[in-house]
């Protein structure tokens, strides 16, 4: 074989080299910045919110128990029932738990405790309607305290109440967005998807030009080198995952901190629920002496500790996308990587190309030649 067929072969290898390299290049770029796009709009569309829901449907009834407390306590049961905040509040625990139903990402056995706590939520709303049913017609006493303490352990039973399920419903979905968070698309390693074949790419672009450089005595290709320089904007672009996925984690993190607050402020208020049902069974069993209610009652005020002093979290409808934050928000397609993958990867191609055409076609025409 000859040195110009040699040559020849080795152009078009090279070429071709490029080409399928810059499609690679193309794919796994691409392929790298959909899938974290996608993986980024999975927690903030379901995930996420399931979080932050799990946490306001525990704000909303500890909310909704300490008005109905509050309400027997100043005694305007008698006029108003449980209170109107009460009843919102309710709602609000109801309308919670229906969207974590809609966004839960903790699989069956998420679905399965949301189904037992929304199976507890009428008995609990029970229990407070029949204490102010006997608050009216028997003015307090034994049977409105019984209710009123049955509701109580419902809700705060330490293994089967209200609050504990929600609280290993909340866990199930914080297990989910740490796992999304930190594997497949949201995971630092899947860099060397993408950048292995780009450096791959780079460096035949570099050795293509050495090559070209030794055997037709020119130092510089334009288009390679052109071609080149596109290869490592590209490679810086596309490099901007690795910030786009790490204002993931932190939004992630930061969401579970926003919790965490709110949830030591759901806590404390249920805290000063109990310290003021205490209260108001003391006063309720002591129409008719203490001993109407027995032991329970006594044992319930002594084992209730003083509330610490937390602020309350913020009451009312809460604006979820704002705690959500801007980590949370996936990159769109009018962006520098959405834009800028394909075009500059059809440019390296293209360069390449037309970088080798000429040199192609001048050994060509010499093999040619007599």
């Amino acid at each position: 074989m000859t040195a110009t067929s040699t040559t020849r072969q080795t152009l078009w290898w090279l070429r071709l080299g490029l080409v399928a390299g810059t499609v690679l290049v193309l794919g796994t770029a691409l392929a790298t910045f959909l899938g974290v796009r996608a993986s980024i709009a999975e927690v903030r569309e379901r995930t996420a919110p399931a979080v932050l829901e799990v946490s306001l449907a525990k704000e909303a009834i500890v909310a909704a128990h300490r008005a109905a407390v509050t309400a027997f306590e100043a005694r305007q049961a008698r006029l108003t029932g449980p209170s109107e905040q009460y009843e919102d509040e309710i709602a609000r625990t109801s309308q919670q738990l229906a969207q974590v139903a809609e966004h839960n990402a903790a699989g069956e056995a998420g679905s399965q405790t949301l189904l037992l706590i929304e199976g507890l939520l009428p008995s609990y709303n029970g229990f407070i309607g029949k204490a102010d049913a006997h608050f009216r017609q028997d003015a307090g006493g034994p049977l409105a305290a019984s209710n009123l303490q049955s509701a109580s352990d419902l809700l705060t039973a330490p293994s089967n109440g209200i609050l504990a399920r929600l609280d290993a419903l909340e866990a199930a979905q914080r297990a989910a967005l740490d796992r999304q968070l930190g594997a497949n698309w949201l995971n630092p390693a899947i860099t060397a998807l993408w950048a292995v074949p780009l450096v791959l790419l780079l460096a035949t672009l570099v050795w293509t030009q050495r090559f070209l450089a030794r055997r037709f005595r020119r130092t510089v290709n334009t288009a390679l080198l052109a071609a080149t320089v596109a290869c490592v904007l590209l490679g810086a672009g596309t490099a901007l995952l690795l910030g786009v996925q790490s204002d993931a984690r932190d939004g992630g993190a930061a969401l579970e901190h926003t919790v965490d607050a709110r949830s030591a402020a759901t806590s404390a208020a249920a805290g000063r629920a109990r310290w003021t049902l205490a209260h108001v069974l003391t006063a309720q069993c002591g129409i008719e002496g203490a001993a109407a209610c027995g032991d329970t009652v006594t044992a319930f005020a002594a084992g209730t500790p003083v509330p610490p002093a937390v602020p309350d979290a913020p009451p009312g409808v809460v604006d979820e996308s704002a705690l959500l934050g801007p980590g949370l928000t996936e990159p769109g397609w009018t962006g520098v990587l959405g834009y800028g993958i394909p075009l500059l990867a059809a440019g390296i191609g293209l360069l390449a190309v037309v970088g080798l055409h000429r040199r192609v076609d001048e050994y060509r025409f010499r093999a040619r030649k007599p």
